[in-house]
């Protein structure tokens, strides 16, 4: 089906986190009703000055760059665990690998810890679906942030590859 015209957002959209379980990962669905997501992929270029002067010079590819990326998200509970173990896993325990959780890096062991984020973004009129998957994703921050209309947990981390794997799915 070819997609529509209309606008998509995050509101569209959902994020599924998936571990290294083998051979079934434990995972995550977070409904994105409000937040945003943003990464960026870039590109190293080596300058070659002939004597200062870039008019005689050259460029060169660098080395890759691994993928930077951003969501926030509202949240109703941290830990969902502590209070009952058969309650589903909350957002906070997953991104943190609370060891109470039990969550596997998808990196092999004695490595930096990561997951796979799955962006999804559905078609408002029921076309085709963008899906957006970051593998080896690590954090660098998390900011949790309390608020009048919200609670919000606000990710920074890096992917480790140089773009996303962007496809598009068909409706069901």
């Amino acid at each position: 089906m070819p997609t529509s015209a209309l606008v998509r957002n995050l509101r569209d959209g959902e994020l599924l986190i998936r571990d290294g379980t083998t051979p079934t990962p434990k995972s995550l669905i977070v409904l994105l009703d409000d937040g945003d997501l943003s990464w960026t992929e870039r590109s190293r270029t080596i300058e070659i000055k002939d004597r200062g002067s870039i008019a005689q010079g050259h460029l060169r590819k660098g080395d890759d760059e691994s993928v930077s990326l951003s969501f926030t998200a509202k949240w109703t509970q941290l830990l969902s665990q502590s209070i009952e173990p058969t309650d589903p896993l909350a957002l906070y325990e997953f991104l943190t690998f609370q060891p109470a959780a039990n969550i596997t890096s998808t990196s092999p062991a004695g490595q930096q810890q990561t997951l796979e984020l799955v962006f999804t973004i559905h078609d408002p009129a029921g076309g085709s679906s963008e899906v957006v998957t970051f593998l080896n994703v690590y954090r660098e921050t998390l900011t949790l942030s309390e608020g009048a209309e919200a609670n919000t947990i606000a990710f920074a981390g890096r992917a480790f590859q140089t773009a996303p794997q962007i496809t598009r799915s068909t409706p069901e």
